[in-house]
């Protein structure tokens, strides 16, 4: 057997091992999925109390701060739909801060795919990196893109799908508050 021959057979037996223990490990993932059903958080239940990460500063930051209301928006890099809505949540952001609500996006993702979601925003500085175990907590569903709302007490008070009724009033809410802000 020429060596040439020899180094084609190791590379493909290589390509063979890589590719069976990452099909075994999505298989293990999948299975530890299922041994713990998704239950999403309801509306009047209580936010876990997570720490976070700032994408920018790496500050730390807690998600269930009591005397804040929150917005916790689920957003994924490997999600069109959730690029189509990051200018959107961007000019919502400033509107937010000065109504009192604090805006974050949560992500277990690594940072560099968050920066390039969130490239060509001010959006960093509202995102917020947790762990995998308590991104599932909050998310559980892993819907994107998707919103927790939550009060001052710490309570949910509605959760869903960016854009459908709950997110629109926000909306509706922000900019009215917005124009009522500019006139006086």
């Amino acid at each position: 057997m020429s060596a040439d021959m020899l180094y084609l057979t190791l590379a493909a037996l290589a390509f063979a091992i890589a590719l069976n223990l990452k099909l075994t490990l999505a298989v293990l993932r999948s299975a530890r999925r299922a041994a713990h059903p998704a239950t999403p958080l309801q509306p009047g239940e209580r936010l876990p109390d997570i720490d976070g990460t700032t994408l920018a500063g790496h500050a730390r930051v807690r998600l269930a701060e009591p005397g804040q209301a929150r917005a916790l928006l689920f957003l994924s890099s490997r999600c069109p739909k959730c690029r189509d809505k990051v200018p959107a949540i961007g000019a919502l952001a400033g509107a937010a801060r000065e109504a009192g609500l604090a805006l974050w996006i949560v992500s277990d993702e690594p940072r560099w795919r968050l920066r390039s979601l969130l490239r060509g925003t001010a959006l960093a500085a509202h995102t917020a990196r947790i762990g995998a175990h308590d991104y599932r907590l909050l998310n559980p569903t892993m819907a994107s893109p998707a919103y927790l709302f939550v009060g001052h007490d710490g309570a949910i008070e509605a959760a869903g799908l960016i854009g459908d009724q709950h997110w629109r009033a926000l909306e509706r809410q922000l900019a009215g508050d917005a124009i009522e802000e500019r006139a006086a």
